[in-house]
């Protein structure tokens, strides 16, 4: 049954002009037919996705419980910074090839173009601040200190706002860093007390083995406020009866405590599902 009515979304129709035309995507790049793949899921993935296996099992987990194949397919080489080309790339693959885009970051407002819409979230990952020497908390550190902080990320336009909002003698001199073991190996060494990142990457590098990222623990970022990022999956506006299933996929995992699995596997910190609690 649920077959059957998946094909109804995924299966042969023509696609509309506007969908087509309406975004700056030439028409010419645009499938504008729908693909007879009633049985099957296909997935994007961005290739320098932080989270990207991840990703990968949960989307295999949805698939699973709507009874669909699910087929991958890689791509994209990561998000500018701008978010120029990005878009109109997302467009072609979401038009041409995909169901769905997961790995995305779900936040209100979202910047994403009328064309597409995102899931309730499937996991909610923090950002953690990180130290090797015996410090308890953020203000335990003396603010000769510096800081490192994951550039253009989430946690490093938080605590600039926080950090800004401090009395000028009070503030803590930040550097930001591109290269996350390059961070953590200023942070073993002593030439950085801390760093603000991503806690799936902090696990990634425990994970590869780094010895750098062995030496350090966590401590808490109080009081600069908790920041956590939202992961969900991106579809196409048109397929609302596969978002509606979708999200009750997500649903369905959350409570039985597969996300939470997978987090464990992964060495993720967090909370499945959304955090905030809302949706």
């Amino acid at each position: 049954m649920i077959k059957w009515l998946l094909a109804g979304i995924l299966g042969f129709a023509a696609a509309t002009s506007s969908f087509a035309q309406s975004y700056g995507v030439p028409s010419e790049l645009l499938d504008n037919t729908r693909r007879m793949d009633g049985d099957k899921l296909q997935v994007c993935l961005d290739q320098t996705g932080k989270t990207r296996e991840f990703d990968r099992a949960v989307a295999q987990a949805i698939a699973d419980a709507l009874f669909l194949t699910a087929e991958f397919h890689e791509g994209f080489g990561g998000y500018p910074t701008s978010g120029e080309g990005f878009m109109d790339e997302l467009q072609i693959a979401m038009n041409n090839s995909c169901d769905i885009m997961v790995g995305m970051t779900v936040q209100e407002n979202s910047p994403f173009p009328d064309w597409a819409v995102l899931s309730r979230p499937y996991v909610s990952l923090p950002y953690v601040l990180t130290v090797k020497d015996d410090y308890r908390t953020l203000l335990d550190i003396p603010r000769d200190r510096k800081l490192g902080t994951a550039l253009s990320s989430m946690g490093e336009r938080v605590f600039i706002t926080w950090n800004q909002q401090q009395p000028e003698e009070q503030r803590f001199i930040r550097l930001p860093y591109a290269d996350m073991e390059l961070m953590a190996r200023r942070v073993a060494d002593g030439s950085i007390a801390g760093m603000m990142i991503w806690q799936p990457v902090l696990a990634e590098l425990e994970k590869s083995g780094n010895p750098d990222a062995a030496a350090l623990h966590a401590i808490p970022m109080k009081p600069v406020p908790d920041t956590v990022t939202r992961v969900g999956i991106l579809m196409k506006a048109r397929d609302s009866y596969l978002r509606t299933q979708v999200d009750e996929a997500i649903d369905a995992l959350v409570t039985d405590g597969t996300i939470a699995g997978l987090m464990q596997d992964f060495g993720y910190e967090g909370t499945a599902g959304d955090a905030a609690g809302a949706r």
